[in-house]
């Protein structure tokens, strides 16, 4: 994991090596999750889809994702956004121009891609892109 991760120090190791992504999300209150769904998340996905507890938004662009979950922000929410790496580009606009003038955050859970090959640009410029964004609120899972 890398940015700020899912902060997990209230959990023992055991724990965390017992509970699925999703039940660590869970647990850590996220409570609305839209994203574009990702081959690598199919287990996340299928656990957030199973959870009547909580609100799940499927998205047709990581941009869209990002806009809904800052109006689930707005009304109380603890919104994460789930995405591929390939699409990260889609967000430079919406951090740039709404998260960051605003002071929002909004966690991202990226699963970084490098297959199929037009994947590779996008797995190799992921960490570069969110340092020069200056966002530290993510969690990286890298492709199996």
């Amino acid at each position: 994991m890398h940015g700020t991760a899912l902060a997990l120090s209230p959990l023992t190791g055991d724990m965390i090596l017992s509970m699925s992504l999703y039940q660590q999300c869970k647990t850590q209150g996220y409570d609305f999750f839209v994203g574009v769904p990702c081959s690598n998340l199919t287990g996340f996905i299928e656990e957030l889809q199973a959870d009547p507890d909580v609100t799940y938004i499927p998205a047709t662009r990581e941009d869209v994702a990002l806009s809904i979950a800052v109006g689930a922000l707005m009304a109380g929410r603890k919104p994460l956004v789930y995405l591929q790496s390939s699409g990260l580009g889609h967000l430079v606009n919406p951090i740039t121009s709404l998260l960051t003038p605003y002071g929002m955050s909004i966690h991202l859970l990226i699963s970084r891609r490098a297959q199929p090959f037009e994947h590779a640009e996008m797995y190799r410029i992921t960490d570069p892109l969110l340092e020069l964004l200056a966002y530290r609120n993510y969690t990286i899972i890298e492709e199996p």
